[in-house]
């Protein structure tokens, strides 16, 4: 199931059901039925497919309760460049996260950074958070469809 959800501020972008379950309002997350590491890798694949480069993985696996999960800091170089141009102070609202985390044996949670979070920085800032938004919900359908031999 997935979850689309907007910051606080953009209503509009809360779920129909969104009283239903308690969710986060700062992320798009996304539940994959495949193991955890075969879902780490359909996750590098669908961001690759948004041209979202991994800058950095974090290893945050607790093998003392058999959970794994990493975090990815994940940045498309088309928005950093405009990002520089608007204000390079701006920068330091990037990259986005992402979070790989196992559930269960074969039940992984994928939860991506919501860029329309920070969308108060601007006209221009809203933009490109929209596309960097446009560009994770890409990935979160990519993922929903399953593993990348199909997309």
């Amino acid at each position: 199931m997935v979850w689309p959800f907007l910051s606080r501020t953009s209503p509009a972008r809360q779920p129909a059901d969104a009283g239903s379950a308690c969710r986060p309002a700062f992320a798009l997350t996304v539940e994959v039925h495949r193991p955890f590491h075969a879902a780490l890798g359909d996750v590098r694949k669908a961001l690759e497919a948004e041209d979202l480069q991994i800058w950095q993985e974090q290893d945050l696996s607790d093998a003392a309760a058999r959970r794994n999960q990493v975090l990815l800091s994940v940045c498309a170089p088309r928005v950093l460049e405009q990002v520089r141009q608007i204000d390079p102070d701006l920068c330091v609202l990037l990259p986005l996260r992402a979070s790989v985390r196992e559930l269960a044996p074969g039940q992984v949670r994928v939860a991506l950074q919501d860029p329309l979070t920070g969308a108060a920085a601007g006209e221009d800032w809203q933009r490109l958070c929209q596309l960097h938004y446009g560009l994770l919900r890409r990935v979160v359908d990519r993922l929903l469809i399953g593993p990348p031999d199909v997309f």
